[in-house]
């Protein structure tokens, strides 16, 4: 990554520093909207390829019955799982949206297996670069604390992180006092 830039003198908050963590860690997410309205996060990613409709209906069985199964051993009731595909030109995008007090770095983890395994090829994703595994460890068990500090704390901002050519920019979607 080439830089974390802060605009206007605006403070880097805790939910600022977990979607930076997850757009770090995660180089296949394109965007992440942390939504106070609903207290919901929105992942989405971006394929070189165009989803059938049979294809749609697969992946989303198999990360609804996935998400199930996760719920199910981390005794949680998820209270939105919402799966959308669009199109545009040759371009699919996934937006994947879950609630906050239900969610786990577990379960992106899953999410993210699902996508590699069965589009590891057009999933577009920034080159990764080199982290070893006690890094890994280390940003996995950071944003598994940050997840749990914004389910205790309430989310006022909308904000949005985007990758874009080895930055992470957060733009802070919520309307000026």
């Amino acid at each position: 990554m080439k830089g974390i830039f802060s605009r206007d003198g605006e403070s880097f908050t805790n939910s600022m520093s977990l979607i930076v963590s997850l757009l770090i860690r995660y180089p296949e997410i394109a965007t992440l909207k942390l939504n106070p309205e609903d207290h919901s996060l929105i992942f989405s990613f971006i394929f070189r390829y165009k989803f059938t409709t049979e294809e749609k209906r697969a992946f989303r069985e198999e990360l609804g019955m996935s998400l199930e199964a996760l719920a199910v051993l981390d005794q949680v009731h998820p209270q939105i799982i919402d799966v959308k595909f669009k199109r545009e030109h040759d371009l699919s995008f996934l937006e994947i949206k879950r609630d906050i007090a239900s969610f786990s770095p577990e379960e992106l983890s899953l999410i993210i297996k699902i996508i590699n395994d069965r589009y590891e090829q057009v999933v577009i994703k920034e080159a990764e670069g080199e982290t070893g595994e006690e890094d890994l460890l280390f940003q996995e068990e950071m944003i598994a604390h940050m997840m749990e500090e914004m389910k205790e704390t309430p989310q006022e901002k909308e904000l949005i992180g985007i990758r874009e050519e080895g930055r992470v920019m957060i733009f802070n979607n919520s309307d000026a006092p």
